[in-house]
């Protein structure tokens, strides 16, 4: 494609045009730059693009599209002021790669908690159905046959273009996607065709980025802006503020009258059964919240003209996603489960339904970029439910362990819990593993299926929950 083209596909504020190459892709990132790529020097919150543009251009960028003043111009190169840089970035990657979501039904789900297992549930639905459904969020891209890693949540315009033409040639006719706020924001899917829309839930988290609950709800609310059909939970209040907006959304709930409301919930050994407009379902899931999210999935497929009696029967082979109270099998009996809780309402959700007469037992800290509020919070949650915290190191980024531990353990203390500060977090393991019982409960949170701990910002060394917790059990 020629940079003509493209130019009349954005707005830009000056050009500089020094060669007429057909342009075949675009990246931010230098490292992934090709022969006649477009290098967008995208300036981050933590890195600027624009120190790499002399790599990019010995990689093989033929263009440059950049936002600050001081660029040296070389002989050759095409070189486009732009703006809005993110926004240029998802309409050329959407140009230069024929725009697939286009002819993909994709559905975004967004909320604080609940978008992975949400949008694994609604996967897992489709695809029993008969209906090939790719899924991408946190634990990478699952387009059936194939998996693919991403590096967000929410994956960069650029990677999510390829993630969904790989898709297409897989015959795949649907991809569900976790929206993060950040992503939304960050116009990480701009461009994209929702026929859904999905709305979980909203608690406090990731005020360092959006400072206020109102700004991370308008960032939540891009994606049902931007999606044919809004689904939203209202038995939260958001939930509730999303359909005042959205009159026509499809709604799911416990406790109010909405159009999937589930009813007669009944505990059955570690599943849940419950009725939806008369049909009963059966959930291999422990936790209420586990309701909600397959609510959203039965809303969905029930839209697309699946019945009920045919998404239940689709339902009860759904036995989880990994790290999401996930039992780890081991011989001591104990219930070991590894969650990536890393919120106050999801630490309450994981909680509030376990056993009153075991001792539960919680090993996790919490990241450096959360605020003081969210730390005291999750510190109190856990006394309030007679948890014993083991606190221990979880990404201090740019702060320190000591300084979050002790925020933590503040509110431990206020609601008169019981806890110790462990800062190796397999000994912090081996301390809750070798201290419960049989029958006792030990919760390994907010890691879940990373790869990293992240010490110094955001340099990131090696760990894997899984591995230290099988290290810890080995050893015992």
């Amino acid at each position: 494609m020629k940079i003509e083209k493209i130019l009349k596909e954005i707005s830009y504020i000056s050009k500089n045009i020094q060669n007429d190459k057909e342009i075949i892709g675009i990246s931010s990132d230098s490292r992934q730059i090709k022969e006649n790529y477009i290098f967008l020097a995208n300036k981050g919150y933590e890195f600027d693009g624009h120190k790499y543009i002399d790599s990019a251009i010995k990689n093989g960028a033929n263009t440059i599209i950049y936002t600050n003043d001081d660029i040296n111009f070389e002989s050759g190169i095409n070189y486009i002021k732009v703006k809005d840089q993110r926004l240029a970035l998802a309409k050329i990657s959407n140009l230069l790669s024929n725009y697939p979501s286009k002819s993909m039904r994709m559905i975004g789900v967004t909320g604080t908690n609940g978008k992975t297992t949400t949008a694994n549930l609604i996967a897992f639905v489709l695809n029993k159905l008969g209906s090939p459904c790719a899924n991408i969020g946190t634990d990478g891209a699952d387009l059936i046959n194939k998996t693919m890693p991403t590096e967000h949540t929410t994956p960069e315009i650029t990677d999510l273009n390829e993630i969904l033409i790989k898709a297409k040639k897989e015959n795949i006719k649907n991809a569900v996607m976790e929206t993060s706020s950040h992503g939304l924001y960050l116009k990480r899917n701009y461009g994209i065709d929702y026929e859904y829309g999905v709305f979980t839930n909203l608690s406090m988290e990731h005020m360092d980025f959006h400072k206020t609950m109102d700004n991370y709800f308008k960032a939540k609310m891009i994606l049902l802006n931007n999606s044919k059909k809004q689904v939203v939970n209202l038995d939260d209040d958001y939930g509730k503020r999303a359909k005042e907006i959205f009159k026509d959304a499809l709604t799911i709930s416990i406790n109010e009258d909405s159009k999937y409301r589930a009813k007669n919930i009944k505990r059955v050994d570690l599943g849940l059964e419950f009725t939806v407009n008369g049909v009963k379902f059966h959930l291999n899931r422990f936790g209420q919240y586990d309701i909600y999210n397959s609510l959203c999935a039965i809303a969905i497929a029930n839209d697309l003209g699946y019945k009920l009696e045919e998404i239940s029967k689709a339902l009860e082979d759904f036995t989880g996603v990994k790290s999401r109270f996930e039992f780890i099998e081991n011989k001591l009996g104990i219930n070991i489960v590894v969650d990536f809780a890393h919120t106050p309402e999801a630490f309450e959700n994981l909680f509030k339904d376990l056993p009153k007469d075991k001792k539960i037992y919680a090993v996790y800290g919490i990241n450096g970029d959360r605020t003081y509020d969210i730390r005291k919070a999750v510190g109190k949650i856990s006394a309030k439910y007679g948890v014993f915290s083991v606190i221990t190191t979880d990404d201090p980024k740019f702060d320190t362990f000591e300084n979050i531990s002790q925020q933590i353990k503040e509110g431990v203390d206020e609601n008169k819990g019981e806890c110790i500060i462990i800062k190796d977090r397999k000994e912090a393991i081996k301390y809750g593993i070798s201290h419960a019982k049989k029958g006792d409960f030990v919760f390994m949170l907010g890691k879940g299926e990373e790869k990293f701990l992240k010490f110094n910002g955001n340099i990131k060394t090696y760990y894997s929950e899984r591995e230290t917790i099988r290290e810890v059990l080995e050893e015992l």
